[in-house]
């Protein structure tokens, strides 16, 4: 007799519990390195693509991006890069639109 599929489930999850931690010691191994790329301007998907090359990260890059997230996320947040969004310091807060046309501009 055929199991519904609540117990196909279950059996798959109970066999499949530690899929994404396989991945986690790894990654906690090279977090400083990952941290100093972030903070160098490099992306994530460069970062996973030389670890990934060199085989120190097996995983898959949206779970590599999800582990950098959870245990770098937070840090980045709390300190944002300067140049980030930022003009540094010359006065301006950025791009501002004004839709009134003046005459002496157009001349």
């Amino acid at each position: 007799m055929t199991k519904s599929l609540s117990d196909r489930i279950a059996l798959y999850a109970d066999k499949n519990k530690s899929t994404g931690k396989q991945f986690l010691p790894a990654f906690i191994a090279l977090k400083p390195d990952i941290e100093q790329a972030l903070k160098d301007g490099w992306t994530i998907r460069q970062i996973w693509n030389i670890l990934h090359q060199e085989e120190k990260i097996k995983c898959s890059y949206q779970w590599f991006r999800t582990l950098v997230n959870r245990h770098i996320g937070e840090d980045r947040k709390q300190h944002p890069r300067i140049d980030q969004g930022k003009s540094a310091g010359n006065g301006h807060e950025g791009f501002r639109f004004n839709s009134a046309t003046e005459k002496e501009e157009l001349v």
